[in-house]
């Protein structure tokens, strides 16, 4: 294309659909979730990174957003009951809490979210091959407009033995052309290598060079999300500290918000822990 030939790309607009996070910091961040871009979720073991899938994803389902809920570490079961705890605002997986719980009061909840979502039915890993026509089909035949993929260390542990770098980068390729091709949103949580001294969950700084297993991890998403928590403190255990470590978007990175979880709803809440 000559340069010449480019005036109508310069000044014509086309309109991207953006959905607005339900933290503050991270709308002013990243200016929201766009079709079309991809997301990494990143942070320590047990930090929290599912519940926090969690939260964006029932924001969205509430808002009648139709989303795909790809969780393999978990069954549909808790998959569905983790996302209806946090429209009950309570820990409804918990035997004990659930007991307790009246039946209409879940259904009540399960009605509010059960046509704006869908799950995948497996059991540990899946081929890559196989998850990108089932994403595909949860875009195409059932209209999903956000995808969650929870975590890509399993669809890589189900390929078949080759060098992990490699796979990843695969992988990854297919998963950045699957939205740009789809016009969707997603959001991929990956796991993060130890660093050289104090852990993740001792609240160590996340970075794109903790990212496990490839660079291709950082490079092919348009946002990096990490996530900190120091687990082991007496007085911030609670506290999850949201770190942009990529933004394509608008290029602000850094601290962009702090959560507070709450251990008797199971909720995430935005709030500064200063106060």
């Amino acid at each position: 294309i000559e340069g010449s030939e480019t005036k109508e790309l310069l000044l014509n607009d086309v309109y991207a659909e953006t959905i607005p996070y339900q933290w503050n910091g991270l709308n002013e961040k990243l200016g929201g979730i766009r079709l079309g871009e991809l997301n990494l979720i990143c942070a320590g073991s047990g930090t929290g990174k599912s519940q926090v899938c969690r939260e964006i994803a029932y924001d969205l389902v509430k808002n009648k957003h139709k989303v795909g809920y790809i969780a393999l570490e978990e069954s549909v079961k808790r998959s569905v009951r983790g996302i209806v705890s946090v429209g009950l605002n309570k820990l409804m997986h918990i035997p004990e809490v659930k007991k307790n719980i009246p039946e209409e009061e879940i259904l009540k909840e399960w009605n509010k979210i059960k046509d704006y979502i869908c799950f995948y039915d497996h059991w540990g890993s899946a081929s890559s091959d196989d998850l990108l026509n089932k994403i595909r089909y949860m875009v195409k035949g059932l209209d999903c407009k956000v995808i969650f993929l929870d975590h890509i260390s399993i669809v890589i542990s189900g390929l078949a033995e080759g060098d992990e770098r490699r796979l990843i980068d695969n992988t990854m390729t297919q998963l950045r052309q699957l939205v740009e091709e789809l016009n969707i949103a997603m959001f991929v949580v990956s796991h993060l290598k130890r660093p050289e001294g104090r852990g993740h969950e001792e609240g160590t700084h996340t970075s794109l060079s903790h990212l496990r297993g490839s660079a291709s991890l950082g490079q092919l998403s348009d946002a990096v999300i990490g996530f900190e928590r120091n687990q082991q403190s007496e007085t911030e255990a609670n506290v999850l500290s949201c770190r942009i470590l990529k933004n394509r978007f608008s290029g602000d990175c850094g601290i962009a918000t702090t959560l507070i979880y709450n251990k008797e709803t199971g909720r995430l809440a935005e709030g500064n822990f200063d106060e």
